[in-house]
C-alpha cells in the first residue's frame, strides 16, 4: 500500500487544457472519488496516474516515488475498466494467471493468489468458464480479481459500474466498497454518478472544466457545498438555487456580498417552521411519488422561476394548487455569483 500524490498536475491537448493544476494526497488505505459531469478531467486525471496519459506540467508520486515518466508496468498499480477488458479466448483462471505469468510469478504464488481473489470475490465456480459465459456482473468480478492478483500499491477504477443495470450497480457497489475496507488497498475511483461517488468514498474531489471545485468528505460536501456548482451537482434532487433579487423580503442575516442562495429539496416546507427567513409563494407545475416521498414541482410567482420540495408520502396537493414554500435560515446557503463561492466562510482546503 502506499500514499498517491498529485502536485500542480496539468494535462493539455494543444492549446486545450484539460486538467488544470490539481493538487491532491490520497493517503495509504483511502479511497477517494473523482466526480463531475463529462468533461470535467476525472478520467484524464486518472490516466494520468496510470500512466495512460502523458503529463503536461507536474509531478505524480506513488509511495513518494516520482513516476511521471514511469511505464505504466512500473507504477505498482492496477486498474479495473468499465469494459472490463478480459481476454475472449481465455478461461476466468487464465484471465486471473496472465499478468502474473508474465512477470514471472512462481507457480504456487499464481495459484495462491488466484484462489484467494477466486474466495473474496465467490467467483471460484467460475474459473473454467469463458467471459462469453458470464454476466456483466460476473464479469467485473473477474476484472476485480485480476487487480487484486496484482497485489499493487494501489488500484484505480475508471467508472467500472456504468455498463450494469440499475440493480447490479448498486450490488457492485457494496462489494467494491466491501472489497476495499477489507482488503485496505489505496483506491481512486472515478464516476460520474454522483450517488455512487457519495456511497464509495471516504473523500470525494468534486471536479468541474479541469479543476478541483471541492475536497471533503460525502458528508461534508453534501452539509456545506463550497460553490454554486458543488451545490447544484451533488444530491438528487439537485439544490434549488435562487437569486436574491427574486425575493420579495430577502433575509437581513445573509452575508454581504450574497446574490444567490441555496436550499435543498428536503429543507422545504409546506407549512411555517420555527425560525423561518423565507416565504416563497408558487403553484404546483407536477407532483412526482416516488416511493416514500413525493417531488413537488412548484413555480415561483415572484420570478417564473422552478424549484422541487421533498415531501414524506403522498399529499394531497393537486397539480394548480396555491402553496407556500418556507425555509429556515439555518438551512439557507449563499453564494456570489461572480466568484461562484460561499459567502460565509473561506473553503482553504483547494
Amino acid at each position: 500500500m502506499a500514499t498517491i500524490d498529485l502536485i500542480d498536475l496539468k494535462k493539455n491537448y494543444g492549446n486545450v487544457p484539460a486538467v488544470k493544476g490539481v493538487n491532491l494526497r490520497v493517503a495509504d488505505g483511502e479511497l477517494i472519488v473523482l466526480v463531475g459531469p463529462s468533461g470535467c478531467g476525472k478520467s484524464t486525471l486518472l490516466r494520468m496516474v496510470a500512466g495512460l496519459e502523458t503529463v503536461s506540467e507536474g509531478r505524480i508520486e506513488i509511495g513518494g516515488r516520482d513516476v511521471v515518466k514511469a511505464e505504466p508496468a512500473e507504477r505498482d498499480i492496477a486498474m479495473v475498466f468499465q469494459n472490463y477488458a478480459l481476454y475472449p479466448h481465455m478461461t476466468v483462471r487464465g484471465n486471473l494467471e496472465y499478468g502474473l505469468k508474465n512477470r514471472g510469478t512462481p507457480r504456487a504464488e499464481i495459484d495462491r493468489r488466484v484462489q484467494e481473489a477466486a474466495d473474496i470475490l465467490e467467483i471460484g465456480a467460475l474459473l473454467d468458464r469463458k467471459p462469453r459465459q458470464l454476466s456483466g456482473g460476473q464479469r467485473q468480478r473477474v476484472a476485480m480479481g485480476r487487480a487484486i492478483v496484482r497485489e499493487p500499491a494501489a488500484f484505480l477504477f475508471d467508472e467500472p459500474l456504468s455498463n450494469l443495470d440499475a440493480k447490479l450497480r448498486v450490488q457492485m457497489r457494496v462489494e467494491i466498497r466491501k472489497l476495499q475496507r477489507r482488503l485496505k488497498t489505496t483506491s481512486l475511483y472515478v464516476t460520474h454518478d454522483q450517488l455512487e461517488a457519495m456511497t464509495l468514498a471516504d473523500r470525494l474531489v468534486v471536479m468541474n472544466g479541469g479543476l478541483v471545485e471541492q475536497i471533503g468528505t460525502p458528508t461534508e460536501v453534501y452539509d456545506r457545498p463550497a460553490t454554486v456548482f458543488v451545490a447544484g451537482f451533488i444530491g438528487s434532487p439537485p439544490m434549488n438555487l435562487i437569486p436574491v433579487s427574486s425575493l420579495s423580503g430577502a433575509p437581513a442575516a445573509l452575508p454581504r456580498n450574497t446574490d444567490i442562495i441555496g436550499i435543498r429539496p428536503d429543507a422545504l416546507f409546506l407549512d411555517p417552521q420555527g425560525g423561518d427567513a423565507i416565504a416563497l409563494a408558487g403553484k404546483v407545475e407536477l407532483l412526482e411519488p416516488i416511493g416514500g416521498e413525493s417531488h413537488l414541482h412548484v413555480r415561483l410567482d415572484s420570478s417564473g422561476q422552478s424549484v422541487v420540495l421533498s415531501v414524506p408520502g403522498r399529499p394531497d396537493i393537486a397539480e394548480g394548487s396555491a402553496v407556500t414554500l418556507h425555509a429556515r435560515l439555518a438551512d439557507i446557503h449563499p453564494y456570489n455569483a461572480q466568484t461562484g463561492r460561499r459567502t460565509d466562510e473561506t473553503v482553504a482546503n483547494l
